[in-house]
């Protein structure tokens, strides 16, 4: 059974997010051929926001970067173009300004890298750069703090899991070395989107997958000890409200003017995964079946 994801937009931000202020997005004219997921803000005026975002057609089955365009008026897609397609999956297009250029770290670990790209606003298309770390990253982000660039990441061979790892540069453009590794009590490593600034600290927005692939979205803060260390302490736990799209949330960026994106994960015919579902949870109960959990 296929699944489907639909974006959400919080014009406040983290704070409508909490209030549960979402204003759910049409995919219009694609609605029967494709989902859009991993979102990103380029940019938004009182007209229309621009996302940049995974793009997945039903008849090819992976993932491709795609430039968005969303009516702010009607809350609906009304165009969509691809960006980046190197025909194996490609996703979570992180954006990253820098001197009045854009970049874009998309995850494609199957590529063993995780790579930066320059994005063409004029074109419309990515211009690969270079490797930035080369190991097999998944919806890996960075960060700038104070005068240096940090890249958040899990890793294959458990994406989905405890271990998150960080990775230091004087630059963007530098040589990123591994610094730290942090343990979770529980499967909450894995980014859910950049982070952000809210009041007065930085927030990490992170993947709960305990029960399944992100089945819901935590928000950590983050401080730096005594010895140099960033450590992590969680605000709250967020999951999907939508009556549909109730099976995981699991992406949430916040542009730096305040407003924010999500995505909710459903099916792609709504009454037959409810009904697999209920099946599914039937046989767990009476231990016929095993519970998946992603490591």
């Amino acid at each position: 059974m296929e699944s489907a994801w639909l974006l959400g937009i919080c014009e406040d931000g983290y704070d409508g997010l909490k209030a549960g202020h979402i204003q759910w997005i049409d995919n219009g004219k694609y609605s029967d051929s494709k989902w859009f997921a991993d979102p990103f803000i380029l940019e938004y005026d009182d007209e229309k926001i621009v996302l940049l975002v995974e793009e997945f057609d039903y008849k090819i089955h992976y993932g491709r970067l795609a430039r968005l365009i969303v009516d702010r008026k009607k809350w609906k897609v009304i165009d969509c173009r691809i960006i980046l397609d190197n025909a194996t999956h490609v996703s979570f297009p992180m954006i990253i300004e820098e001197r009045s250029k854009i970049y874009v770290c998309p995850e494609n670990y199957r590529s063993g890298a995780f790579n930066l790209y320059e994005y063409d606003r004029e074109t419309e298309r990515l211009t690969f750069i270079k490797p930035i770390v080369r190991e097999q990253l998944t919806d890996a982000t960075i960060w700038k703090y104070g005068d240096a660039y940090y890249v958040f990441s899990t890793c294959i061979p458990t994406p989905n899991g405890k271990v998150l790892t960080i990775w230091r540069a004087d630059s963007l453009m530098g040589n990123f070395i591994k610094e730290q590794e942090i343990t979770f009590r529980e499967k909450i490593a894995r980014n859910a989107g950049k982070i952000f600034e809210h009041g007065d600290v930085f927030i990490r927005p992170t993947q709960e997958c305990n029960y399944s692939y992100g089945h819901a979205l935590t928000f950590q803060r983050i401080d730096v000890d005594e010895k140099g260390q960033f450590c992590f302490s969680e605000c709250n736990r967020i999951e999907s409200i939508h009556s549909t799209y109730s099976r995981g949330i699991h992406t949430f960026n916040q542009h730096t003017n305040g407003m924010a994106v999500i995505d909710v994960k459903g099916w792609r015919y709504p009454f037959a995964g409810r009904v697999l579902n209920t099946l599914d949870n039937i046989l767990i109960k009476i231990q016929v079946k095993s519970r998946y959990i992603p490591q």
